[in-house]
């Protein structure tokens, strides 16, 4: 079998990590990305979470037509759908799944299900290359896998004015200033204004708030700082007003 043929055999088969080193020995990984399963609550994820394992494999399913973002990748795993990945990330691997430009996979990395849904499973997308050449040493991270950090394994010492992180999902009374988002993130800024500019909420502070009801703000959410504050409207209702570093 040629070398050609048989990394198409490879890839089809996405099972390299199963097969003899004798024959993967040539072949490596190339991880894009890493990353939590974002809206993993609101899909089959908490449903099948007992069932799944690290080192499963997902399936990275293109959503063009989706509502809320052009560039959404949702998760199958066994034909189910657990979630997406975020939409701060994705724009890179939605255009080369649109292009075909290489076999792209994704896996289960690493389970956590002490935490809260939204990293109960972290995953990394990533591509099989033949070795032929050595990385440059500046590169040697594409190949490795690293530990997610967790937010909500302790939710501990907290002030009780402070929100508690299931506030902070089950409430729908979520604010950001739209003014306020730093510069070098021009592109949550912009999926802000996009669409949620016309949920506008009239908050007795400067700049322009909107209110983000769905789960839009978790996109951006391993961004967003520890401070967390509680505002309120003209009409004394209480919002959480979400911040980005």
């Amino acid at each position: 079998m040629n070398r050609s043929l048989f990394l198409k055999q490879l890839i089809a088969s996405v099972a390299i990590g199963r097969l003899p080193v004798s024959l993967t020995k040539n072949f490596r990984k190339i991880y894009l990305m890493q990353c939590f399963v974002a809206g993993f609550r609101h899909y089959d994820g908490m449903q099948l979470l007992d069932s799944m394992k690290e080192g499963d494999l997902l399936e990275l399913v293109r959503e063009p037509g989706n509502e809320y973002d052009e560039c959404a990748i949702a998760l199958h795993w066994r034909g189910r759908k657990i979630g997406f990945i975020p939409a701060a990330t994705n724009e890179m691997v939605s255009m080369l799944l649109d292009s075909d430009a290489l076999s792209l996979f994704a896996v289960i990395t690493h389970l956590e299900k002490n935490s809260q849904p939204w990293e109960n499973v972290a995953v990394a997308v990533y591509f099989v290359q033949e070795v032929n050449r050595e990385l440059p040493a500046h590169a040697s991270y594409l190949t490795r896998i690293e530990a997610p950090h967790y937010r909500t394994l302790k939710d501990k010492g907290k002030r009780h004015s402070e929100p508690t992180m299931e506030e902070l999902f089950d409430s729908s009374n979520r604010v950001i200033n739209l003014d306020a988002i730093p510069a070098e993130h021009h592109e949550a800024k912009t999926y802000f204004e996009k669409y949620y500019s016309d949920r506008s909420v009239p908050i007795s502070k400067p700049g322009r708030y909107v209110q983000v009801k769905d789960d839009g703000i978790y996109s951006y959410m391993y961004e967003v700082s520890d401070d967390i504050l509680r505002v309120k409207n003209d009409r004394g209702e209480e919002f959480l007003e979400f911040f980005l570093d």
